[in-house]
């Protein structure tokens, strides 16, 4: 299999499956969505990855079943690995946290965006590694690529996007993953932004706040 060089890989960054994404991002703000057909008249998406409409089978099973019962993190990293349908995608070290089960379908969404993207963005025989663990009473979860890495300034581009603070109708139709994921996580009440993962790559970061997380003591599992 041919690896795309680095300059294609960095064009590709964030492959949108168009119709998937604009379902997240033009549910709120009203003003965003009465204003999106005009806006998005004629644009086509970009070529999107073979996990592509997992995000959108997610958010489908979220509607049908919308269960009150606290979800085990590790049960959520193994949906959305799945939605990613890729063997490269592994999971590593996942403590014992628990989610509320309301929130399970945004959360899976969420990171199967990043590990979409961590795999689009790094070569076919490496491995894109989840983790999670909880700590000051957040859930930290990390999705680790050993791609090609970004610039400190395209970074701090990426997660002005991730934070909202970019236009969105402004932006490359690449990026509309990064307004996807700022938008989920907008919802949830989290955070995520982007590190540089040595020797080369990224790690995405998501912190999960207390919120959304159930003790043990009180899910009596």
């Amino acid at each position: 299999m041919t690896v795309p060089s680095r300059d294609t890989r960095r064009a590709r960054h964030w492959p949108c499956a168009l119709k998937a994404r604009l379902t997240v991002l033009l549910t709120v703000p009203a003003t965003i969505a009465r204003s999106a057909p005009r806006r998005l008249a004629g644009q086509a998406p970009d070529s999107a990855d073979p996990g592509s409409e997992g995000p959108h089978r997610l958010a489908a099973a979220g509607r049908q079943r919308r269960s009150r019962d606290p979800v085990a993190v590790r049960d959520v990293l193994r949906s959305a690995l799945t939605a990613a349908g890729s063997g490269r995608a592994v999971l590593g070290e996942v403590d014992d946290a628990l989610v509320r089960g309301t929130v399970v379908a945004e959360i899976a969404h969420l990171v199967t965006e990043l590990v979409d993207n961590a795999l689009t963005c790094s070569a076919p025989d490496t491995e894109v590694e989840i983790r999670a663990s909880t700590r000051e009473g957040e859930c930290h979860i990390a999705i680790v690529d050993q791609g090609v890495g970004m610039t400190e300034g395209e970074r701090a581009a990426a997660n002005a996007r991730l934070r909202g603070e970019r236009r969105f109708f402004a932006a490359p139709t690449r990026y509309l993953g990064h307004y996807v994921v700022g938008r989920l996580a907008e919802r949830l009440g989290a955070r995520v932004w982007l590190d540089a993962s040595p020797p080369h790559g990224i790690t995405a970061r998501v912190a999960l706040p207390r919120k959304l997380l159930v003790p043990r003591r009180v899910s009596g599992r």
